[in-house]
């Protein structure tokens, strides 16, 4: 992160524009947070401000307006989208679906850009193993014990469930490669916390809901931008093959349950649409220094 104290107002309105970005894939299952803020050229300073913030006091003239410009964003974006998106995706959730398959498909080869050195090896295969199986045991777990019908999360039990994971969603959202918001998606949380957040809009907060789900996700994105960073730098090639299997894994587990009958050119042309805008958006990702 760069050094000076003083910014144009222009530096500090364009990271507004970027914490909307951020923000965004908070509220789209499939759009991975990390890739987003690698894109945007902003992928280190957040990792450094986020996770030095308690321990380089001396830099808070600098972190602070950082972080809040970002938060501003982030919060714009998620008040903005949670009604649009849920509107969708309750009346197209098989399109939606295959869209969301097709963003997590075309950022696969985004991955192997983003590391020289990405020959298969048996550690490296192993990570990937140990990605897929994480992923794909989640979305059984979830199948078996019925997270799916969580319901409102209420009660000391379903607000600890919810800080609990909304603490993963957090460390993914800042994780190049995965997608917080998918975390939601497989713990059965995601329609109650986007269901909370547009009811914002109408002036109804559900403040045990959103406490629980905001401390978890800002925990998670503290602890994990101080982990991941250093975990990438030491052996980003064995990491980015976990990204790799759990995003195979994302594939399975975003698969439709529902029996819903969608125009099945619908249907191909969404997954088709989605697997582009990853594959553009990481063409441009790759290009990008993230060492």
């Amino acid at each position: 992160m760069e050094s000076q104290p003083r910014r144009s107002f222009g530096y500090y309105l364009g990271l507004v524009f970027k914490g909307m970005g951020y923000g965004m894939t908070h509220i789209v299952p499939g759009i991975g947070g990390g890739i987003v803020l690698v894109v945007m050229g902003i992928y280190e300073d957040f990792v450094e401000a986020i996770g030095n913030f308690f321990v380089r006091r001396d830099r808070w003239r600098i972190y602070i307006p950082f972080i809040l410009c970002l938060g501003l964003g982030m919060v714009i974006a998620m008040l903005a989208l949670s009604r649009v998106i849920t509107d969708v995706t309750d009346a197209y959730p098989v399109a939606t679906a295959f869209f969301f398959m097709g963003l997590l498909v075309g950022t696969i080869p985004s991955v192997f850009a983003l590391h020289d050195d990405m020959r298969f090896t048996p550690k490296r295969g192993l990570a990937l193993v140990i990605g897929l199986a994480i992923v794909v045991g989640f979305r059984i777990l979830q199948d078996r014990v019925g997270v799916r019908d969580a319901g409102s999360l209420t009660g000391v039990g379903g607000l600890s469930y919810n800080a609990l994971t909304s603490f993963v969603a957090g460390g993914a959202s800042v994780t190049p490669g995965l997608d917080g918001t998918y975390i939601w998606l497989l713990a059965g949380s995601y329609d109650v916390i986007i269901g909370a957040i547009k009811q914002i809009t109408e002036l109804n907060f559900q403040w045990g809901l959103l406490i629980s789900a905001g401390v978890g996700a800002v925990a998670g994105i503290l602890v994990f931008s101080k982990v991941i960073d250093s975990f990438f730098k030491k052996s980003p090639s064995i990491a980015y093959y976990a990204v790799l299997g759990m995003l195979t894994g994302s594939v399975y587990g975003l698969w439709p349950t529902e029996q819903r009958s969608e125009n099945l050119f619908v249907v191909i042309a969404c997954f088709v649409v989605g697997t582009a805008i990853a594959y553009f958006m990481g063409r441009k990702e790759s290009q990008l220094d993230i060492d």
